[in-house]
């Protein structure tokens, strides 16, 4: 075989093989990181439970002193999607995630409303 043979195929083997990657990358995007220094609370319009950690929430004297960032679930696609991302990093199942649950800034998942609760009660400030 002459040199322009051997070129061809080499050619050839380096167009198939890029095309294939190209093929087979991953586009999606991945999910976005956490925002540093800042709680995850995911919950859901009308949900009783998510109801008591807002009232407690509300008077709570820390409040003022760390960032949350609230994501409500049932009525906004993307942040279920992001809601079960968050989960199954924590090895929760998607047929065991519920709201309320709660990302601590450990990356630890939080759920109920009272393992919420009692997660801020044990701040120290």
């Amino acid at each position: 075989m002459n040199k322009f043979g051997i070129i061809v195929i080499v050619v050839t083997i380096l167009i198939l093989g890029g095309g294939a990657l190209l093929i087979t990358k991953d586009n999606s995007k991945p999910f976005p990181t956490p925002e540093p220094n800042t709680y995850e609370y995911f919950w859901g319009d009308g949900c009783p439970h998510c109801k008591i950690v807002d009232d407690f929430f509300e008077t709570w004297d820390g409040k003022d002193k760390i960032k949350i960032k609230k994501l409500e679930v049932w009525n906004n696609k993307s942040n279920a999607s992001l809601m079960a991302e968050r989960a199954k990093t924590c090895g929760i199942p998607l047929a065991e995630m519920g709201v309320p649950l709660l990302i601590t800034l450990e990356g630890k998942c939080l759920t109920g409303d009272q393992q919420i609760i009692e997660h801020y009660k044990s701040l120290k400030f």
